[in-house]
């Protein structure tokens, strides 16, 4: 009998959880490619994070897992026109599904290119949380601030994810230098220079070391006398 138990739970549950998933995957073909609010922007499938516990049958993970490749599936070319907030929220329940899954953060990253009015600024909230979980990771935020430089156009929140990069015990020398080159594209020279010499003291890795004199060879006296 236990063992017949053990089959249904491994066997059958799965498949079960699969049919779930099938149908939420036609609400989202639905309502996130089809339906619009009086807003003006699409509609977001809502998802209830206790229901979605109770129907994952303790495939926590595996509804996750699905859950974010609908999300990948339902990326539309026009996505700056869903509903931001309702799109936070389904993210919210794929990561509090599985606090490991990544993929949503990277999806936050890849929609902020869209939008860059104040509900796209949302999403640099939902990155916070991502810090929190995976402190260690070094390309999420390195991506975040590219985004913030290149499209929202706003230089102190692009170094403020670049030196949560940079103090990746994993980030590649030219991460650790980024700060740096930004300050110093921003004309703060001598808080770049400050940053590179205590970054220097502190280094022992023969390559960062060389990414960090190759930028302090741009920050040479005559430059920070300009």
């Amino acid at each position: 009998m236990p063992a017949r138990k053990d089959i249904f739970k491994k066997a059958l549950l799965p498949c079960a959880l699969l049919i779930v998933l099938a149908l939420h995957a036609l609400l989202v073909d639905v309502g996130w490619k089809g339906s619009e609010t009086k807003n003006q922007y699409k509609v977001v499938p809502k998802l209830n994070l206790p229901l979605m516990k109770f129907v994952s049958l303790d495939q926590d993970r595996f509804a996750s897992l699905l859950l974010s490749l609908y999300l990948l599936s339902a990326v539309p070319a026009d996505s700056y026109e869903w509903d931001y907030n309702g799109l936070l929220s389904y993210m919210r329940v794929i990561t509090r599904l599985d606090p490991y899954n990544k993929g949503p953060f990277f999806f936050a990253v890849y929609y902020m290119s869209y939008r860059t009015d104040s509900d796209g600024r949302l999403i640099f909230n939902y990155l916070e949380e991502a810090q929190d979980k995976f402190p260690d990771d070094w390309k999420l935020p390195w991506q975040v601030s590219y985004v913030a430089k290149i499209k929202f156009k706003d230089k102190d929140l692009a170094y403020h994810y670049a030196l949560k990069a940079a103090h990746s015990p994993y980030a590649p020398p030219i991460v650790k230098v980024l700060p740096a080159t930004l300050k110093r594209n921003l004309g703060d020279k001598e808080s770049a220079l400050a940053y590179l010499t205590t970054l220097r003291d502190h280094s022992q890795d023969p390559q960062e070391l060389k990414a960090i004199d190759e930028e302090l060879q741009r920050l040479s006296p005559v430059s920070l006398g300009k």
